[in-house]
């Protein structure tokens, strides 16, 4: 607060000063420009004065060298300048330049004669109006005050141009000479700092008023914020009493990997929605639960109306009077809003299992024929592989792909050829017994495992499944027994060669007395040679 006072003391009289200078700032260039104006029109009636002393003609034609010190018109011009500046008392000189800068004419008559430089005559003789703000010198009343000081004026030096013939033309090449008028502002300007110094001075007294007014403010603030940090003491004691019970609940959470954990309240003023409403519903899920809440359940019972689960309706229960009488103070508040996020994982934890079943369903089954697809082929020929080894027991494996499928696809489309494939399916997983598995191995062909079966057997499992699908009769015109058909590849685990095998290399052996039985007559079955 000391610092606050401090700093806005210090930026209203800061504003007010920069307020007080942008005003005189103003002021003074408007009255610069009134001033500039008001020396344009005096110039104007000195310059008809200047033409009918016939000086403009001469300084058109002679570039004013007849005007000279002591010369007929020199005074005449003198007599006819002095009389017309008596009459403004600001105007304190007044001096006529030739084309080349020389001083012509000046009611100083010590200047008459002097050689001007200055940028702004020239801009004036190039047919330009330019001025300055100057300080000079000057005693009060002609003499030097008590101390010795002088006083200064604030002068605007004007350069204007004079121009040849008639007044209206104001092209450079026109310009015969220029204007040099000293024109006293030290009047304007004071008034301009008086109007400067008004303004600071209101300006700083309702910004005075503002400040006390604004200090009371803030003193009411402090009492407020005294008040309100005595209750935010009483609050953080109730929240570190909150934390500690809910690091404990959380620590219970991780220990037992459970979401079943509830934060305990105060039993003795926390009552149950069945307590609260005396219900004796035994359909309602809350009904004499101990860890529930109305507002946490399914098909929970409020006031005869059915409220909905908690997670969609949480926002509608908190009208409900039980809820209300639940939150009676800040520990019950944060324990109950505990429980409830509990609820809700816990639900969530539920409804994220069920979808992890159903992805490892759709990752490992193929959705049109629902059986395994190549994935899961991968992962169960492993485990037979390693068992094998262990046991040094035997096991085959079996690729069947169905004949000229491409040419059944073409003629009797796609959907017709899924159909086909659902039939094969289906056929040949009824002609296998229970510990057999058939995958999806890839399109139109399929891979079957058979553990704990030799070569021999595995080739009459082979032939029987050829002749399953042959059996079925499905017409293919495009076919040369005219039905649909299978062939059928079979490799086997070679025992005595156990740690030189792998079960990729079966698999390939199978995928080439496949290939061989595709190049022969088809709806075959052609054994692998195992080395």
């Amino acid at each position: 607060r000391q610092y606050f006072t401090l700093y806005s003391i210090a930026f209203f009289v800061l504003l007010s000063i920069i307020l007080g200078i942008v005003f005189i700032t103003h002021e003074k260039n408007l009255l610069i420009n009134y001033a500039i104006s008001s020396a344009e029109e005096f110039t104007r009636q000195l310059s008809n004065r200047v033409q009918d002393a016939y000086i403009v003609s001469e300084l058109d034609a002679n570039n004013g060298s007849g005007i000279m010190k002591g010369s007929p018109d020199y005074e005449k011009l003198d007599r006819n300048i002095t009389g017309y500046i008596s009459e403004f008392s600001d105007i304190l000189h007044i001096k006529i330049f030739n084309r080349n800068g020389m001083a012509i004419y000046s009611t100083d008559s010590g200047n008459a004669g002097t050689k001007n430089t200055h940028d702004k005559l020239k801009q004036a003789l190039n047919g330009h109006i330019a001025s300055q703000l100057t300080k000079h010198p000057r005693t009060a009343d002609g003499e030097e005050t008590e101390n010795g000081k002088k006083y200064e004026l604030d002068v605007l030096e004007i350069y204007l141009p004079i121009y040849s013939g008639n007044e209206s033309m104001t092209s450079p090449g026109s310009v015969v000479g220029a204007f040099e008028v000293y024109k006293d502002v030290t009047k304007i300007f004071d008034t301009a700092k008086t109007g400067g110094y008004t303004i600071f001075t209101l300006f700083a007294l309702s910004m005075g008023v503002l400040f006390f007014i604004w200090q009371m403010i803030i003193k009411k603030a402090d009492s407020i914020i005294d008040l309100k940090n005595s209750e935010i003491k009483k609050y953080n004691t109730e929240l570190e009493e909150a934390q500690q019970k809910i690091t404990e609940s959380i620590d219970e959470v991780i220990a037992h990997g459970s979401f079943h954990v509830r934060y305990d309240n105060d039993h003795t003023t926390l009552l149950k929605c069945w307590e609260f409403k005396k219900c004796t519903k035994t359909n309602c899920p809350s009904y004499m639960a101990e860890d529930l809440r109305c507002w946490q359940t399914a098909g929970t019972f409020c006031g005869g109306i059915v409220q909905g689960q908690f997670a969609l309706k949480f926002g509608d229960c908190r009208k409900c009077e039980v809820y209300q009488h639940a939150f009676n103070d800040r520990i019950n508040i944060i324990g109950e809003s505990f429980n409830n996020m509990m609820v809700l994982l816990q639900n969530k934890h539920k409804e994220l299992q069920d979808l992890n079943d159903r992805l490892n369903i759709l990752v490992h089954i193929d959705p049109l024929t629902q059986i395994s697809n190549r994935r899961s082929f991968q992962k169960r020929i492993e485990k037979v592989h390693l068992h094998s080894l262990r046991y040094n027991h035997p096991y085959s494996v079996i690729i069947c792909d169905i004949d000229n499928f491409k040419l059944y696809n073409d003629t009797y489309g796609h959907q017709q050829g899924d159909y086909v494939l659902i039939s094969v399916t289906n056929t040949m997983k009824a002609s296998l017994r229970r510990t057999d598995e058939i995958f999806r191995w890839g399109g139109e062909e399929f891979i079957v495992i058979l553990p704990e079966q030799n070569h021999a057997d595995a080739l009459k499992v082979a032939e029987y499944l050829r002749a399953s699908v042959y059996s079925l009769g499905i017409a293919h015109r495009k076919s040369d027994l005219r039905i649909v058909t299978v062939s059928c590849g079979v490799a086997s685990f070679n025992q005595t060669k156990a740690n030189e095998i792998s079960w990729e290399f079966v698999v390939k052996q199978a995928d080439d007395a496949l290939y061989k039985a595709k190049l022969s007559r088809k709806n075959c079955v052609y054994s692998a040679i195992m080395d």
